[in-house]
């Protein structure tokens, strides 16, 4: 009895990174809880490490994109620091500024809502992120269901 316990969960767990992986293949949309209350917010997890997170949120016709550089790196962020972030997608790359954000532990940098960053990440199967100095790891996103979800964020602009 206990052996078929343990074989069970031994099933289980092995199929928790795969259903990990499967959950990070589609952006997703909608109203997510910030400090002054819902922000219309379009999130996805990297396939390849699903606590590395990309969050847009929009306002004035700025994205803001917020991200999990550091997320499984040996190095961490210090508290000033600013990276230029590459985008890309099939051989096309988009470069972002992006600065680390004590707070949450992110980085964050802001883009058009209509500029080529926005149009990138709505095309294509794949996208991979990674700092220009290569110090942090390289993570991969799929892109279904990308530009449904940023197209809906691009209308609650405002």
């Amino acid at each position: 009895m206990i052996r078929l316990a343990s074989v069970a969960l031994a099933l289980l767990l092995a199929a928790l990174p795969a259903a990990a992986e499967e959950a990070c293949q589609t952006w997703t949309a909608g109203a997510q809880e910030d400090e002054g209350g819902p922000v219309f917010t379009v999130a996805a997890c990297a396939t390849d490490r699903p606590d590395a997170y990309l969050f847009l949120t929009c306002s004035s016709g700025e994205v803001f994109i917020r991200y999990d550089l550091a997320v499984g790196a040996e190095r961490a962020p210090e508290s000033n620091d600013v990276n230029d972030v590459d985008f890309t997608v099939g051989v096309s790359t988009q470069r972002l500024s992006m600065s680390y954000q004590e707070m949450d532990g992110m980085f964050a940098g802001s883009v058009p809502a209509n500029g080529p960053l926005m149009a990138l990440l709505k095309s294509g199967e794949g996208l991979s992120v990674v700092d220009a100095d290569s110090r942090y790891p390289i993570h991969s996103f799929g892109l279904t269901g990308s530009s449904n979800a940023l197209s809906r964020l691009v209308r609650q602009c405002g």
